[in-house]
């Protein structure tokens, strides 16, 4: 292996490639010039409105000190039975034998404060979490931002589309179409994947995620998910030591760029630069996992950019390129009604086009995304849980 660390999004210095951008199809997100026309043939149009002139750069996010004590993880019940009441049909299939699971039988909007402050500890120990047969898209945009924050503070992203009057909703599309747009996608590039952890770039990271599908091709177009605290495991002791006492810069510098590049409005005014810790602490569970969100890191700090970048470089060789750590989460077309759920804070993941050559709909979510703790690495002694001891979610 060699050091082959570049920052994700750098490439737009080139003004080659920014220029290529503007009739791409490439991102998460349309450009301003398709936007009437994609949004006409829209199931669900009230999920995706730009940013007006007006309201450009004037929103900002709020801060979510004492998050790690108030997370509602720590009012769960460690085996469930409000989220899995007895006497009620539920099926559950493991995806992996460490994390993420598959659910029928639980309807996320008729969850009371018990079952959510349990949802919260499934998805803080088992880390992942797939619904099916959810009418969470129909109870419209109200509904889904208040039951984001019985969970915390919500984030406003500065760059996605959003929901008409819910700045706090992030949407995300592609365009339904045939395989011209697989041509417009890979025409510069081979893969077009981007592993991160949702708003790593922020001061107060995201805890959970709760992504919508509101219109979803039949097959492809999933979400895959790493599991950081096994990568973290699988390091040797004295690197383990070594890698805790780093800290990384993040931002969303080029993300901006890239929307800017589109023709995008951005909700907030400036850039979100901050440093966090490469080895963290959960504040519910105690475990260790590696913060390595590869799409928003530029640099560790305080080390020469060779140290650096050979670092980086490894470890994105160990967690995005070693399938035991991998799950796969499907969305399973428009019909299924899923709503996949996760911790942010020891998972990555990254959207798949795989769909791209064939003719489908649009691929059309909304997620919530709660504002978590500043991440830390807490003291050796405070460790709540070890290595032999981890919980199983049931």
């Amino acid at each position: 292996m060699g050091n082959n660390w570049k920052i994700l999004g750098s490439e737009l210095n080139d003004p080659d490639v920014a220029k290529g951008l503007e009739n791409s199809l490439n991102g998460l997100i349309i450009g301003e010039k398709d936007y009437d026309s994609v949004l006409k043939g829209l199931k669900y149009p009230e999920f995706l409105q730009k940013t007006t002139a007006e309201k450009a750069g004037t929103y900002d996010n709020q801060p979510n000190p004492g998050h790690e004590k108030n997370d509602k993880g720590h009012l769960g019940d460690p085996l469930f039975k409000n989220l899995f009441p007895e006497g009620k049909q539920i099926e559950k299939f493991d995806l992996s034998p460490n994390f993420g699971t598959e659910i029928e039988g639980v309807q996320l909007s008729e969850l009371n404060d018990a079952a959510k402050n349990d949802l919260a500890l499934f998805l803080e120990t088992r880390g992942l979490a797939v619904f099916r047969k959810q009418d969470f898209r129909d109870k419209g945009p109200g509904f889904a931002t208040e039951f984001g924050k019985y969970f915390g503070p919500l984030h406003i992203h500065p760059v996605s589309y959003s929901a008409q009057g819910y700045p706090e909703i992030f949407t995300t599309i592609r365009k339904g179409g045939d395989g011209s747009r697989y041509d417009a996608v890979f025409q510069r590039k081979s893969k077009d994947i981007a592993w991160h952890s949702d708003i790593s770039f922020e001061e107060y990271p995201a805890s959970f995620s709760f992504f919508v599908a509101l219109e979803a091709p039949p097959s492809g177009g999933d979400t895959v998910f790493i599991d950081l605290r096994e990568a973290y495991r699988r390091l040797s002791p004295s690197f383990q030591k070594y890698l805790e006492t780093l800290t990384v810069v993040h931002s969303n510098l080029y993300q901006r760029k890239a929307a800017e590049i589109r023709g995008q409005l951005l909700k907030i005014k400036d850039v979100s630069t901050h440093e966090h810790p490469l080895v963290r602490t959960h504040p519910v569970t105690g475990e260790k996992s590696l913060y390595f969100s590869r799409g928003f890191i530029q640099k560790i700090k305080g080390l020469k950019s060779e140290e650096s970048d050979a670092i980086l470089s490894f470890l994105e060789d160990h967690v995005t390129n070693n399938p035991e750590l991998q799950v796969r989460a499907s969305h399973r077309g428009t019909e299924s009604g899923t709503v996949i759920a996760w911790d942010n804070r020891f998972l990555l993941h990254t959207a798949t086009s795989d769909f791209l050559q064939y003719a489908t709909g649009p691929r059309h979510h909304f997620r919530l995304t709660v504002l978590g703790e500043k991440p830390y690495l807490a003291e050796e002694n405070k460790q709540n849980e070890s290595e032999n001891e981890r919980p199983r979610a049931y």
